[in-house]
């Protein structure tokens, strides 16, 4: 039996602005149905590694490979697999609602299949003219242009940082109940942690253009801890960071290791990924 084709491969990327390298060979792979969160701070390069994903940007060394194809050489068929949110929608002002949403339409087959969940959840005037909109109302038309021909692989490059309180609140509700109903890959960057812990089972941590974790939401809750001291050469962990509080940050826990940590009066806790993503990110 064949492998089967994972939606996003990202091998030994390297990206340079003159004297800066912004992605320093940076590797992701991406299999159906997964909802990972790409974290790190501003110029971590996440907004580069989605420019290179896309296809807006050159990489200087390293491969994508999108549903098996090379980046530069996408087929229709797989573009028009793909959705993206950008942070902002620039462009297409003069159009009414209505009519971009007919336009882009026409560039698809008539028998595309639809998700009207978007449309509805927008709630957008189609008389209305794109240059009247609010920030938030451009950024649901964005949305809506991403997802609803439904697409298999999603990129969201800080989709909800101008959507009012509740817009976001149910985008987060909908997005990762269309991943699942429809077996979607999703990669979305956003500084709104709280957000991600909610619908993520993946975190990937940036810092200076490399990744620094790359962990799914069940190893982070069993094998990733926050130690009052740091641990004991035996107990066979990986340090990651040094906390905040004095304490340390390490992977590799396991659960018998609780009596031991005890018994050298070093606390354990449970990890959040903002406090975390914070440590890592210094």
């Amino acid at each position: 039996m064949s492998e089967p084709v994972l939606p996003l491969e990202i091998t030994h990327l390297v990206k340079e602005f003159s004297t800066k390298r912004a992605l320093n060979d940076f590797n992701l792979t991406l299999a159906q149905g997964e909802i990972a969160a790409l974290l790190g701070p501003n110029g971590a390069g996440k907004t580069t590694l989605i420019g290179c994903l896309l296809g807006f940007l050159s990489a200087d060394a390293g491969q994508i490979r999108l549903f098996g194809e090379d980046v530069n050489s996408l087929t229709p068929q797989v573009r028009n697999r793909i959705g993206f949110v950008p942070q902002t929608l620039t462009g297409f002002t003069w159009f009414r609602v209505g009519e971009l949403l007919t336009y882009l339409a026409g560039y698809r087959s008539a028998d595309t299949p639809q998700d009207d969940r978007w449309l509805e959840w927008a709630a957008l005037d189609p008389t209305a003219r794109i240059k009247s909109l609010s920030g938030g109302e451009r950024q649901r038309l964005a949305i809506v242009l991403a997802l609803r021909f439904r697409p298999d692989l999603i990129v969201l490059d800080e989709p909800v940082a101008s959507l009012d309180p509740q817009a976001r609140h149910d985008f987060m509700r909908l997005l990762p109940e269309y991943a699942h109903q429809h077996g979607a890959t999703v990669l979305i960057s956003s500084h709104i942690i709280s957000d991600l812990e909610n619908i993520c089972d993946r975190f990937v941590i940036m810092r200076r253009g490399q990744m620094v974790l790359d962990v799914s939401e069940a190893v982070l809750q069993g094998q990733v801890r926050h130690l009052s001291a740091l641990p004991r050469p035996e107990w066979g962990v990986h340090v990651l960071a040094p906390a905040e509080d004095g304490g340390v940050w390490v992977s590799g826990w396991q659960p018998g290791l609780d009596d031991a940590a005890l018994g050298q009066g070093v606390a354990v806790q449970q990890p959040d990924v903002e406090t975390l993503f914070l440590a890592l990110s210094r």
